[in-house]
């Protein structure tokens, strides 16, 4: 015989056997303790801004899941509802009532999705009306909640982000297979949701590539340009473009070890050598334009790639815009160790003019800005005077497995 759910607030003990052996469990009679704290926790609200479902037009794909909801469960409402800190969205619905179906989202006053979100699992509810924790909530008068059960969607990376919801406006005792019927419908969600991510990281990828092939290209140039007038033979030149093309090229793979063909192993690399392997392809020849005074620091960790490609992006800026445009431009990074962050400030001087700060961010920057806020889990600050650019960056040491204190430094 099919187990049944029984998840109103009673008095026998009887039905609290059934909570316990049930794969949905019953409402929490209070919130969490940090019920608000992980409603609004930054990195889930990331992933909720990642998924880009929210405020977004009604899409066949959840619609349909909403509507198998109703049909296989024989319930009015079926909701695919994504929770921020202080509303839900529907971005799917099937059967609201009270203008809901065109509004599209509520304060979290009319939200039971909230608690299965901060719960993250399968909650459920026979009569609201009865419950202490819910039955104050403004769904029952104006959404006619009255049965309700519901089940965590998440985001690719896992977070919590939303509730599949069934949604009856009579008592209803729930069952496993009901549960099971949720589960699978919410999977099919977090699917499509996942397929989304990998086509989104994909076309990122895939500007990413293109960003950095239009900048080789143009590096490689003004090589070119800049080792003829410093060469007086051709010999010469071949030899010190040769020597250029092979530091750019290793700073290359330094920012994409996958496709380095195992020639680099970004493992293990002190922070000093790093910086000076990646900018001296774009000091001109002869001149140290370039004064690197960091704390002696070996790193290590898959965030060694991230670090390598915003010291990239920053160097090639400031050769194709900056400081090393010009013979007479310096960059000086100074960094430091503060406890468990990383502090490195990029400054530059010498270089053409600045009239003012760019209007509109290029790729290379925003990449630089995603690199270390998103991926980095730091911050970074921006300054445009008249004289050059400048670049704070913050980055927690805890990304990298980093060897050694900061005790010394090594100038540069």
């Amino acid at each position: 015989m099919e187990k049944l759910i029984e998840t109103g607030v009673t008095r026998g003990a009887a039905r609290m056997n059934m909570h316990k052996s049930s794969r949905a469990a019953p409402f929490p009679s209070r919130p969490l303790p940090d019920h608000e704290a992980r409603l609004s926790d930054p990195a889930r609200l990331s992933a909720l801004a990642d998924a880009q479902v929210m405020d977004t037009p009604p899409d066949e794909m959840f619609d349909r899941a909403a509507r198998l909801a109703t049909k296989f469960l024989g319930v009015p409402v079926g909701l695919a509802s994504f929770v921020a800190e202080d509303r839900q969205y529907f971005k799917a619905q099937c059967g609201l009532p009270g203008g809901a179906d065109a509004d599209r989202e509520t304060p979290l006053s009319h939200s039971f999705c909230q608690y299965v979100v901060a719960h993250d699992r399968p909650l459920a509810v026979s009569d609201s009306r009865e419950h202490p924790l819910l039955s104050t909530n403004d769904a029952i008068a104006d959404l006619g909640v009255i049965a309700y059960l519901g089940v965590p969607i998440h985001a690719p990376n896992g977070a919590p982000i939303g509730s599949f919801c069934a949604i009856n406006d009579t008592p209803r005792v729930w069952t496993d297979s009901d549960v099971d019927v949720l589960t699978d419908l919410a999977a099919m969600i977090e699917t499509e949701l996942h397929l989304r991510h990998e086509r989104d990281a994909m076309q990122t990828l895939a500007r990413e590539m293109n960003h950095r092939v239009k900048n080789l290209f143009s590096v490689v140039g003004g090589m070119i340009a800049l080792t003829a007038r410093s060469t007086d033979s051709t010999a010469d030149m071949a030899r010190d473009l040769k020597g250029r093309l092979a530091a750019l090229d290793l700073a290359h793979s330094m920012v994409s070890p996958a496709l380095a063909d195992g020639r680099f192993d970004p493992q293990g690399l002190d922070l000093h050598d790093l910086i000076d392997r990646l900018v001296q392809p774009h000091q001109m020849p002869g001149r140290a334009q370039v004064a690197l005074d960091v704390p002696t620091l070996r790193l290590s960790g898959g965030a060694v790639t991230d670090l390598a490609l915003v010291i990239h992006e920053l160097a090639t800026n400031a050769a194709k815009y900056g400081a090393l445009s010009d013979p007479e431009g310096k960059v000086s990074i100074i960094g430091a160790q503060d406890g468990d962050t990383l502090r490195l400030n990029w400054s530059e001087a010498g270089g053409p003019t600045i009239a003012a700060a760019p209007s509109d961010k290029g790729f290379g920057s925003k990449l630089i800005e995603a690199t270390v806020t998103r991926q980095m889990n730091g911050s970074l600050d921006t300054q445009w005077g008249e004289g050059g650019v400048s670049h704070a960056l913050t980055l927690p040491l805890s990304v990298f497995d980093a060897e050694g204190p900061a005790a010394s430094s090594t100038p540069g």
